[in-house]
């Protein structure tokens, strides 16, 4: 299946969640409402774009005619006082389904700045010069577009790691912070086998005692 962009993923977790919540899918109305869009019409170019990518499937002969085309997942939330911690994160689950949770940072997001935040282990020296060490927790702030040379946790062949990010007219590079390591070239037309997961807004240490930056 094709990535889902964020607005997308959002409108599929708002399906998942309430199938979950309710035991049957919402009506187009109701995702109108939940979203505020302008019109029926804007929520049906997002439904038709999702079913194209392969995650749900659409009964236009029915009110709550939604399939999810995989079981619903329960979504973890962020919390007031505490940040999502992924372990592995699996292909084609939603990033914020309880698959891919595995505990709460007792820390405030306002720490961070706004937005959806969730948390990495890093692994690895290759942002050592960024002063992000192996061991380290990374906070992410979900998005799907980054600058370029900003750090970005990105998503390739199921496995998620922090680069810098670079993308040209007909290339895209994931730039390491450490010169003992290659940049990660990709062709313009190939640039769809990585998904940004988010932008990097610092780091929580786990070694002797925690500090943020």
């Amino acid at each position: 299946m094709k990535d889902l962009t964020d607005k997308q993923s959002k409108i599929r977790d708002f399906i998942a969640e309430w199938q979950i919540d309710n035991g049957y899918p919402p009506t187009q109305a109701e995702i109108r409402d939940y979203f505020k869009f302008s019109s029926l019409n804007a929520v049906r170019s997002h439904l038709v774009l999702i079913e194209k990518k392969g995650y749900i499937r659409l009964d236009s002969g029915k009110a709550r005619g939604i399939h999810l085309t995989t079981p619903p997942t329960k979504i973890i939330r962020q919390q007031e006082d505490s940040i999502p911690l992924l372990g592995n994160i699996a292909a084609g689950i939603p990033i914020w389904a309880e698959q891919n949770f595995e505990d709460h940072l007792p820390i405030s997001p306002a720490l961070f700045g706004n937005g959806e935040l969730f948390a990495l282990h890093v692994r690895g020296d290759s942002m050592t010069g960024a002063g992000i060490r192996n061991g380290d927790i990374a906070v992410i702030q979900r998005q799907d577009v980054v600058e370029n040379g900003e750090i970005a946790a990105v998503l390739i062949e199921n496995e998620a790691t922090l680069k810098r990010f670079y993308l040209s007219y007909n290339s895209l590079v994931l730039k390491s912070d450490n010169p003992a390591y290659k940049d990660l070239k990709y062709a313009k037309g190939n640039s769809d086998l990585i998904h940004i997961l988010g932008r990097y807004r610092g780091i929580v240490r786990t070694e002797n005692h925690r500090s943020y930056s």
